[in-house]
């Protein structure tokens, strides 16, 4: 039987550190999503004609390609793995190094929502889970190691 720190078992700790357990579990969620389907912002269904202009494919089409997603997944096990196991430092790594993600998309689907003729809100809910993320890295908790 593993021997946890803190004498805790994985679900425990997913129970103490849940909103942690979640961006852990949908960063690897939408880096799977869009790794299984890379240039998904190019269809027609999506982004619908006129094509972006440069400029705006430069700003925002990074959100679709190989790196991104496993980006979103390496942070996403990482977050995981530190919550499940008691490793304060990975779980915190993890979701530092998710920030700069989820920044990113904010700005990107910002400049895509707010001056850009096609209706979208993916930058308001990008930038609502960046400002959770950035509060439960200050809450932080105190009590571990």
């Amino acid at each position: 039987m593993l021997k946890f720190p803190g004498d805790s078992n994985p679900w425990q700790e997913i129970t103490r550190h849940w909103n942690h357990f979640f961006f852990g579990l949908f960063s690897l969620i939408g880096g799977l999503y869009v790794w299984f389907h890379q240039g998904y912002l190019d269809d027609p269904r999506v982004t619908p004609p006129p094509p972006p202009p440069h400029l705006e494919q430069v700003i925002f089409g990074f959100a679709d390609d190989w790196w991104f997603a496993l980006w979103l997944i390496g942070c996403g096990v990482i977050i995981l793995y530190g919550t499940m196991f008691c490793h304060r430092k990975l779980r915190d790594w993890g979701m530092v190094a998710l920030s700069p993600a989820f920044g990113a998309i904010t700005v990107a689907f910002s400049v895509r929502g707010l001056f850009d003729s096609r209706f979208n809100l993916t930058w308001i809910f990008a930038l609502l889970t960046l400002v959770l993320l950035f509060s439960t890295l200050m809450r932080g908790d105190h009590r571990e190691r």
